[in-house]
């Protein structure tokens, strides 16, 4: 009967811990930290991506097409195949310092974004603007310390992929102490 009490309490408990907060914050030296108890009261929520999950026994797919899509991009092969997507800024293997995170991105395209069209802005696969980004500049924020891969792609008006730049690696770093 104890036994059942006991566990009868850790499945309460483990329900309640799943709904705690981290918190993120900066200290004085610039350096970002993550905890469930805030510091102060300039500790913010923090946001943080999806867990990323797969099936054992096979690796995960990441920014695969899906086969229905690969069958439309080779369709539409001929039409977009003129597109030349770079990035200009940050070059690769540029290092970055900012307590914030921010990391400024430019690209060039030729020829001209398509009517509708937009950018979107990827850092390490993942799509960092919701919406298609009618600017060629853009800034990155709160990009963790790390070594990150950049890339963006060129969308049109319904939001298909036309062309994908190269990806650019770079490192975010903790700001010097001076």
């Amino acid at each position: 009967m104890r036994a059942l009490a006991c566990l009868a309490l850790l499945l309460l408990a483990q329900p309640l811990a799943a709904k705690d907060e981290i918190y993120r914050w900066v200290d004085a030296n610039g350096v970002i930290h993550y905890g469930s108890q805030p510091p102060s009261k300039d500790a913010k929520p923090a946001t943080l991506p999806e867990i990323q999950t797969y099936r054992s026994g096979r690796p995960p797919l990441v920014n695969a097409p899906s086969v229905s899509a690969a069958a439309t991009a080779a369709t539409t092969t001929t039409q977009v195949a003129d597109y030349q997507l770079r990035i200009t800024a940050p070059v690769a293997d540029e290092t970055f310092r900012d307590p914030q995170g921010l990391v400024p991105v430019s690209l060039a395209l030729s020829p001209a974004l398509p009517d509708g069209g937009g950018y979107i802005y990827y850092l390490d696969g993942l799509a960092q603007n919701k919406k298609p980004w009618q600017a060629a500049n853009y800034t990155l924020t709160e990009v963790e310390r790390g070594e990150h891969r950049l890339s963006a792609a060129v969308v049109d008006k319904d939001g298909r992929e036309l062309v994908r730049s190269g990806a650019v690696r770079i490192y975010q770093m903790p700001p010097v102490a001076r």
